[in-house]
């Protein structure tokens, strides 16, 4: 352990040859507290951790977090996931109001109104944040003070968090439609409808974006052209889950309660997950873990699922009290699931044992984010809490 003393305030001159000894030891201590504690450089800017939508964060987070800060609002809710970066975090309510709090203490930065209610998660990129009314109004704020940069129409509420790719931002509505925007000034580069509904937020691979579509169809959008190659492909049933990858291995779960994984740099199937005794729908997207080759989903019937990347066998399950609508997170070998009953649950990726558990009021609908060694995760009923050391 490094004593508190060795991080005080040094006075010296830069260009003395005593104070380069002093320089090189101050270099040494911020290296190892950097070491230490990695995941203080994490942040948590879309809504499934990554481009790929794989639900993962690194860094290390406490056995046994507590509660350091929370925060109700009466007469708000939430439904989408927050976004972390640079000791602060940003939050939209189904009111029309977005928050930025410091992430240290909960205290509020700055607030900003709106006629219409945000349900779908924010997304957060150099200073910008994205983020959709259930009117289907599209705004990006400043991050710093909640200013409007821009605004467009995606004519249905959008269906899930807005994703990037180079200076475009990717946002899917209800109506079916993929809109690619330009980041900068909100300008429309190009649109992609794809005959049905969609539920799904967009999945970055390479230059494509990939969509579990209502239609039963995983579509495959080149992000270079704003066109589908070929048809999609067949999932047997309509999805309204996020893909996740793994690679070139995409999973994805539909509302039948099957999970379907496809090798998408060849259009593949290579395995599909079904439990025929105990299916039921699925609504969250899943959770991957590289390491140990490993896909986590809920069901809506209480139960958390450890599903084996390359056979798709099942590894473990856990059973929740009610069921959990929101996707798991993964991070520190525990994966993170909210669940209707208001308790925040952590299960040992190993083996699917319950390692912690936390009573918050009201639902958690939304996944938790994980950030600078922190956890947040909010409820309906407008509160919103947040975990650590």
């Amino acid at each position: 352990m490094i004593s508190n003393h060795l991080l005080l305030p040094v006075v010296f001159n830069p260009s003395s040859r005593r104070s380069r000894p002093i320089l090189s030891c101050l270099f040494l201590v911020g290296l190892v507290l950097s070491v230490l504690n990695p995941a203080q450089s994490q942040e948590w800017t879309l809504s499934r951790a990554d481009s790929g939508s794989s639900g993962f964060v690194s860094g290390k987070l406490p056995k046994s977090p507590k509660l350091l800060w929370e925060k109700s609002w009466d007469k708000s809710g939430f439904e989408g996931t927050p976004v972390i970066s640079g000791g602060k975090c940003w939050l939209a309510d189904v009111e029309g109001n977005v928050y930025c709090l410091n992430l240290a203490d909960g205290s509020q930065v700055w607030k900003q109104s709106f006629k219409n209610g945000f349900v779908a998660s924010l997304a957060y990129r150099d200073g910008k944040l994205v983020l959709g009314d259930y009117d289907g109004r599209i705004y990006c704020l400043s991050a710093e003070d909640g200013k409007v940069l821009w605004e467009a129409d995606a004519m249905q509420a959008m269906a899930g968090g807005a994703n990037f790719y180079q200076d475009l931002v990717l946002i899917s509505s209800e109506a079916g439609v993929l809109f690619a925007f330009k980041l900068q000034d909100g300008s429309k580069a190009w649109e992609y409808s794809t005959g049905d509904q969609l539920r799904s937020a967009p999945t970055i691979w390479e230059h494509f974006a990939l969509l579990g579509g209502c239609d039963g169809r995983l579509h495959k959008i080149d992000l270079k052209l704003g066109e589908a190659q070929g048809d999609g492909l067949s999932l047997d049933g309509p999805s309204g889950s996020t893909p996740a990858m793994h690679g070139s291995l995409a999973i994805v779960p539909t509302q039948s309660g099957q999970v379907l994984a496809y090798d998408v740099s060849s259009g593949q199937k290579k395995w599909a997950f079904s439990d025929a005794e105990r299916a039921q729908e699925i609504r969250s997207s899943p959770a991957i873990l590289g390491a140990s080759q490993l896909a986590i989903l809920t069901t809506r019937n209480r139960r958390v699922l450890a599903i084996e990347l390359g056979e798709g066998k099942m590894v473990w399950e856990a059973l929740v009290r009610k069921r959990c609508d929101a996707s798991p997170v993964i991070c520190d070998a525990r994966v993170w699931v909210g669940g209707l009953d208001g308790n925040l649950y952590a299960f040992n990726t190993a083996d699917g044992t319950e390692a912690w558990s936390y009573q918050l009021s009201g639902q958690l609908l939304a996944s938790c984010a994980i950030g600078e060694g922190k956890i947040l995760a909010v409820t309906d009923k407008g509160t919103v809490a947040c975990f650590g050391e």
